[in-house]
């Protein structure tokens, strides 16, 4: 701006009730002697200036006082590796919409950096030896719905243990049925596309607690049988935690439920069962020591 233009623009800014008139009118209407000769451009350039900066005040920056350090964008916030959430059987494409929130949930407020999946991630009702609902999905398009129904389970959990269940090793028993060499078979975590900083396996220990998916005897059973702390799924209807006392030891069993919709027509099996399965997860705390179920509220 130009000197005249400058005068003007501090002027309307020490009276800003002037701000809302037009160019022409502050002509005239403003005591400006010493600015008779001004253009009417001078006016609009100091006027349209002193609209902006006066809506927008410029702000002192203070840069005597040191600033805390700040966190970088898009960081995963990281979780104490010494407790544990233990995430119950899912069955995709059947998973229960709400299930993934209250898992995240969980690891959040009880701070679980290990995330251990019970098995049964996929449910395979269109590949497994029992009765197939006609109506149902095929093969490719239900493996197809798991796959989409896992992606936010993946991104959610980056790295996780995921353990075999009986659903899981569906893919395993078939090509044996079949006489396929295991050598013809993808792995599990290329079938269902998960990152390969998942791992599968069977069982798991950590912290003298032994992971597994189940199959015979719920977790408190096989803990009692072992002498050895039990984490477990596979029966949907169980959730709980129970201890056992020696004079050499204090072991539990932590059996969690599942975390599927009941209401799926691949669980039409289970109507008629009076015992009904229980959305929960597991958390073990401490290194081991400190062992919580937490159920879903539906």
């Amino acid at each position: 701006m130009t000197r005249k233009q400058q005068e003007i623009y501090k002027w309307l800014l020490n009276h800003p009730g002037y701000l809302k008139k037009s160019a022409k009118k502050l002509v005239g209407w403003v005591p400006m002697e010493t600015w008779k000769d001004a253009a009417i451009t001078d006016y609009e350039i100091a006027l349209k200036q002193a609209r902006i900066d006066f809506k927008q005040p410029k702000v002192k920056i203070d840069t005597t006082t040191p600033r805390p350090a700040m966190r970088p964008l898009n960081t995963v916030k990281k979780y104490n590796p010494d407790n544990v959430i233990f995430i119950p059987d899912l069955h995709a494409p059947f998973i229960r919409k709400g299930v993934l929130e209250f898992c995240k949930e969980m690891q959040h407020k009880y701070d679980c950096g290990t995330v251990i999946f019970a098995g049964d991630i996929v449910d395979g009702h269109a590949w497994s030896y029992h009765e197939h609902d006609p109506d149902g999905m095929s093969v490719g398009h239900e493996l197809n719905a798991a796959r989409e129904q896992l992606k936010p389970w993946f991104k959610a959990f980056p790295n996780a243990i995921s353990l075999m269940g009986n659903h899981d090793l569906l893919i395993q028993r078939k090509a044996r049925t079949i006489g396929l060499s295991k050598e013809f078979i993808k792995g599990f975590g290329d079938v269902i596309g998960a990152p390969k900083t998942w791992e599968f396996k069977l069982e798991h220990f950590k912290d003298n607690v032994l992971y597994k998916h189940g199959n015979v005897g719920n977790a408190f059973k096989v803990a009692q049988q072992s002498r050895i702390s039990t984490c477990q799924g596979h029966f949907h209807a169980e959730t709980s935690v129970q201890w056992s006392v020696s004079e050499k030891d204090a072991i539990f069993g932590l059996q969690v439920g599942w975390g599927a919709d009941r209401d799926a027509y691949a669980f039409d099996y289970g109507k008629p069962f009076a015992k009904k399965p229980i959305i929960s997860c597991g958390l073990i705390l401490d290194r081991g020591q400190t062992p919580i179920v937490k159920l879903m509220k539906l």
